[in-house]
């Protein structure tokens, strides 16, 4: 009896480790992030600088129970031809290849360039200019991207208007909608790449709530955007 006794806790705490080592081995799956963007997705007006990606990642190690590894390639001040630059290197593309998840913020510099930073009044031919050489980069980066990683969702987000305190707001309003009508458009030709609109997260709000500055938001700012993409990210699966 004693030696069925002995067997017994045996084959227990044989069972118990074994069980261990492969929930161990479960919770080291990692998710791969990549965000690629300008000043915004790399988190400036946020002390921090965890912007709106911080956010997302919390909410991705909840739906998985399992942590999330950020590469965030995002440079302030950068236009899309810049990030088309970035996708030669090797080193962003070995980590494409990598991710779970890819979101996408660019475009903010493009319009602001093309309206030579002059909001009032918009000079509207050059805008359209430059929203179709905007168009035609992101495109070239969306197709370069899915070329790396044709599985991966990818989130693209559209543009928001913090130029509230210009008496012509609702000109630029409109202007910047019909960027993020392109936007979206561009992002419907590619599978698991979802459009994500911002144009509404900031309207009939106080500017001084949610903005560190005249363009970027403060956390709480960040905070509204981390919780619109993460509306969307946790309804799509990751390929892995």
């Amino acid at each position: 009896m004693k030696n069925y006794i002995i067997f017994f806790c045996v084959i227990i705490i044989l069972f118990g480790t074994y069980t261990g080592i492969r929930g161990s081995s479960a919770s080291t799956k990692v998710i791969n992030l990549v965000a690629l963007g300008d000043s915004i997705t790399h988190g400036i007006g946020d002390p921090a600088k965890k912007g709106y990606i911080e956010g997302v990642k919390v909410k991705l190690e909840e739906k998985h129970k399992a942590p999330v590894k950020v590469n965030n390639f995002a440079i302030p001040r950068y236009p899309s031809e810049k990030i088309l630059e970035q996708l030669q290197d090797k080193k962003i593309i070995a980590q494409i290849r990598k991710a779970d998840y890819i979101i996408l913020y660019i475009g903010t510099n493009d319009f602001r360039k093309s309206a030579n930073y002059q909001f009032n009044p918009l000079d509207v031919k050059q805008i359209n200019k430059g929203k179709v050489t905007f168009t035609t980069n992101l495109y070239k980066i969306i197709g370069s991207i899915k070329k790396d990683n044709s599985v991966a969702p990818m989130f693209v987000l559209g543009l928001y208007q913090p130029y509230v305190e210009y008496s012509n707001q609702k000109e630029i309003l409109d202007t910047i909608k019909h960027w993020n009508d392109e936007i979206a458009k561009v992002a419907g030709n590619f599978d698991q790449t979802y459009f994500v609109p911002t144009l509404d997260l900031f309207q009939d709000k106080p500017k001084s709530f949610y903005f560190s500055d005249a363009l970027h938001p403060n956390p709480a700012g960040y905070q509204l955007i981390a919780d619109r993409l993460s509306e969307k990210v946790l309804k799509e699966p990751s390929f892995k």
